[in-house]
């Protein structure tokens, strides 16, 4: 198979039989990148991993590089312990398997997250040694907000949330978002904490295995669907609001936080409007 035969892989048009393969390819060219891979990187090692072993200048040629650039892709391939050097002259290049270098990407992400994690002590303790000089002219409490994209950063917001509650933790959402919290343990933390729980569900046509197991009285659910309303309030000082819930077709989720008296109150008397005119599970 020739390069120009082969780089059709990549740059066929929707009319052709191989469009189909391009847009899966897209899916896993955007998947490396996520595990930090650059976009010719990614290029590279799929060209690799579906055509074999290929010398440096077939790799250029194949995918229109730059023959000084190419070296350096797939030396960096090499240091990433995705791509190995045949003895052969000229040198070809092999891409891993697909699942050992995922497993690879995995470990090497896990080692950095270790790292960090062990650096957390030391780099605090460095922290507090320096001394703190704004000066406060304002006696007046400063109303904050934040905005948070994505499940793990809106998780470790609600993580805060519940190891700071004391009174009541109330949580408004679909059966989705409740599911989504169940499997990042937030229920968990909330019967390990200090604070009681009341739940609304909107809208609760069956209900799940997960909510059978609670207890029944913390939960009320609401006939009218309101299944894109999504909330999250502690003892009454701080709220977390998703602009996109679980039920968002993207599947992206968005939250604001905030611990704005005037917000907090109105979400909490729509929490217990809600309440009041919900129903009980059984």
């Amino acid at each position: 198979m020739n390069s120009e035969n082969q780089i059709s892989l990549f740059d066929n048009e929707s009319d052709t039989a191989m469009y189909k393969h391009k847009l899966t390819l897209e899916k896993i060219k955007n998947e490396l990148i996520s595990f930090g891979l650059t976009k010719s990187q990614a290029k590279v090692f799929i060209y690799l991993g579906k055509y074999g072993s290929k010398t440096a200048s077939e790799i250029a040629k194949a995918l229109q590089l730059p023959r000084t650039e190419t070296y350096h892709l797939v030396n960096s391939l090499q240091n990433m312990g995705l791509a190995v050097a045949e003895l052969s002259h000229p040198t070809k290049y092999t891409a891993m398997d697909m699942a050992e270098a995922v497993a690879t990407l995995v470990k090497q992400e896990q080692d950095r997250i270790d790292t960090l994690a062990n650096k957390e002590e030391s780099l605090s303790a460095m922290w507090k040694e320096i001394p703190f000089f704004a000066v406060e002219t304002d006696e007046s409490k400063s109303e904050k907000m934040q905005l948070l994209h994505g499940n793990g950063p809106i998780t470790n917001k609600i993580k805060e949330m519940v190891d700071s509650s004391t009174d009541d933790f109330r949580i408004f959402g679909s059966v989705s978002d409740l599911l989504r919290m169940y499997h990042s343990d937030v229920f968990d933390w909330i019967t390990d904490g200090q604070t009681n729980l009341k739940m609304v569900v909107s809208p609760l046509n069956k209900t799940p295995e997960f909510l059978s197991d609670m207890n029944s009285d913390l939960i009320r659910a609401m006939p009218s669907n309101s299944e894109n309303k999504c909330f999250v309030i502690n003892d009454k000082k701080e709220v977390l609001i998703f602009m996109r819930n679980a039920n968002h077709p993207t599947r992206q989720v968005f939250a604001w936080w905030s611990d704005s008296e005037t917000l907090v109150d109105m979400m909490s008397s729509l929490f217990e409007l809600s309440w009041e005119k919900g129903e009980a599970l059984y």
